[in-house]
């Protein structure tokens, strides 16, 4: 069911992004761009430049009358960002400097003044919406009353209402999130021609402290798969987004680190609001740190092109996690947010390390990977097919290279074993004494998809033996993943085992193992009716384990499979047979062990 309907959002995609760009022809090719905003402000942190710069290369690019590159409109999804950071610094500004911001916010609302404004009450009663009917900032003016009763008001406008009035309820009502809005007040959004979706900007006389811009008609904007079009899909993605901000606001005062999350943050609201939008489709692929086209680019810090990062928690632990995340972040604002992820994730029972490379296997589990079953994400079947590292054609020998890995971040290999490969799976991925976390998806003939995450810190090696054989498998992915927030992962290479391919365990969890096969005498002996059978396994082998009577006839067979390293014990009951003289025989590949045990009743 989930293949099905992921499949139509896809087609219905698709189709609107036919639409838009046939519709955005006066306006040029539209390109949807890497947000720049945290470009520059990262450089500020790094120290190439000052506060001062930072703040006039941001305003300047969200603000300039005109936005194109090389022909094509360049769209940016956020403003706020922005904001936040000229919120953040502006006492540190120079006086020109916050003169010259002065203007850019002022530029684009000066001749709107001159121009009658009209005002809307949202049906919850919460907002109003200012907009116009005439000059640059117009809406579309269209109020054919099939959807509000012929109310007089554009039907844009009642849309921005009703996306605010959902958001809203969705987001305070329904899960929970802090009401932004003071009680006897209503929040403030303006409509007005923007080269972006949409911000929300701080501002002290606001009851709420922040109120939210909006575009105002989304032309030329990049599609989406709402049912009414993308220009309405547009406007209930930016709705959701902005309010998110405004949430954001009033939690921690886009104060410390957190706030360099906060677009990642926004971006997943929109998929939990509307679920039919899919704006973010756009902003997944193709990006300089997304997760499935570079995944091994670091995720520190995620802006929206990382919503599925965080639509990984939302769905596999479900809607109350960021919430209560969020709630930490408001009670200690100075909290890294990683370290609030990790700190709820430790409250609810669930292994951060773990759970970063379990991320990073649903993203694997996307696209033309997706598997039969509902492993991964709900939508999976519509999101991009992961960049592979490598996709081997056979089961590979030998050390097989892989560099570092950035800090939050991931390698995709892909092994389709051969028709003669055979014995368990088991990987071992060698480091140089930092961290790393080795996840592994089979892709099972049955149809089943099956997942193993090992993770360790602080020594040289991750062993990970399975009860997986090559043969009853069509594919196996391998991702490799450092999930520290601080540190980066070097000389990392890996190594792959099957039947004759023996893979060197240098893993201190497996120190305890035996160091080579060994068949041991049954016990007790002489028995009745029960003895146990015991052997060493330093290595995965296939073992079969058979007894006989004196004159060599099979009474039973007690293993017959491939087993992985470790110390096994058979139990054997002869309740049925006569008191004499028995053998086992125990083959663990090319050896054969045979012994005498002895029933006495």
């Amino acid at each position: 069911m989930h293949k099905v309907r992921n499949q139509i959002k896809k087609a219905a995609f698709a189709l609107g992004m036919v639409l838009t760009f046939g519709s955005a022809l006066a306006f040029g090719q539209v390109r949807i761009e890497e947000p720049k905003l945290l470009d520059i402000q990262q450089a500020y942190h790094r120290g190439e430049i000052d506060v001062d710069r930072a703040v006039l290369e941001q305003f300047r690019m969200m603000y300039e009358p005109t936005n194109f590159k090389d022909g094509q409109k360049l769209i940016e999804k956020c403003a706020t960002p922005a904001h936040m950071f000229l919120h953040r610094h502006r006492n540190e500004l120079s006086e020109q400097t916050r003169s010259k911001v002065e203007e850019y916010r002022t530029r684009r609302t000066k001749s709107s003044t001159m121009l009658a404004e009209e005002r809307y009450i949202s049906p919850s009663g919460k907002f109003e919406i200012i907009y116009q009917t005439s000059g640059q900032n117009s809406v579309p003016l269209e109020d054919n009353g099939d959807d509000y009763g012929g109310n007089g008001i554009p039907d844009y406008v009642d849309r921005v209402a009703v996306s605010a009035d959902s958001s809203y309820r969705h987001l305070v009502t329904n899960i929970g999130y802090p009401d932004p809005i003071p009680s006897g007040t209503r929040y403030r959004i303006e409509v007005e021609n923007l080269v972006f979706y949409g911000e929300t900007r701080p501002n002290s006389a606001e009851p709420s402290g922040t109120y939210i811009r909006i575009e105002n008609d989304f032309a030329g904007f990049p599609p989406n798969s709402h049912p009414e079009g993308y220009v309405v899909g547009a406007i209930y993605a930016t709705m959701a987004h902005e309010f998110k901000h405004a949430i954001q606001y009033i939690q921690n005062n886009w104060s410390g680190e957190n706030d360099l999350w906060a677009e990642m943050d926004a971006t997943l609201v929109e998929e939990v609001v509307y679920d039919d939008v899919n704006d973010y489709y756009n902003y997944i692929d193709n990006f300089s740190t997304d997760l499935f086209s570079s995944s091994s680019a670091s995720l520190i810090p995620g802006s929206y092109e990382d919503i599925t990062w965080a639509l990984f928690f939302e769905e596999y632990i479900g809607p109350d996690f960021w919430v209560e995340v969020w709630e930490r972040i408001e009670a200690q604002p100075s909290i890294l947010f990683l370290d609030a992820v990790e700190d709820e994730l430790n409250l609810l029972g669930y292994d951060f390390d773990e759970e970063v490379v379990r991320s990073y296997m649903w993203h694997f589990v996307s696209g033309d990977l997706t598997g039969q079953d509902d492993y991964g994400f709900e939508e999976k079947n519509a999101y991009p097919t992961p960049q592979l590292d490598h996709s081997y054609p056979s089961v590979p020998n030998g050390e097989l290279h892989m560099g570092e890995l950035a800090r939050i971040s991931s390698r995709y290999f892909e092994i389709i074993p051969a028709a003669n490969d055979n014995g368990l799976v088991e990987i071992a991925v060698d480091f140089d004494s930092s961290q790393v976390g080795v996840g592994l998806v089979a892709y099972l003939k049955t149809g089943e998809t099956k997942e193993i995450i090992s993770t360790g810190r602080d020594k040289a090696q991750v062993y990970v033996p399975t009860n997986f054989i090559w043969s009853e498998i069509d594919r196996l992915g391998v991702v490799i993943t450092n999930f520290d927030t601080e540190v980066k992962s070097d000389n990392l290479f890996f190594t792959v085992g099957k039947s004759g391919q023996v893979v060197t365990i240098r893993d201190p969890k497996f120190t305890d193992l035996p160091e080579q096969i060994a068949a041991y005498q049954n016990y007790p002996n002489p028995f009745n009716p029960e003895t146990k059978i015991t052997f060493d396994l330093p290595r995965s082998a296939y073992v079969r384990l058979e007894v006989f009577d004196i004159m060599g006839r099979k009474i039973g067979t007690l293993v017959d499979e491939f087993r992985r390293l470790g110390n096994y014990t058979e139990t054997f009951n002869a309740g049925r047979l006569s008191s004499g003289v028995y053998l086992y025989r125990l083959r663990i590949d090319q050896k054969v062990f045979i012994k005498k045990m002895i029933l006495v009743k």
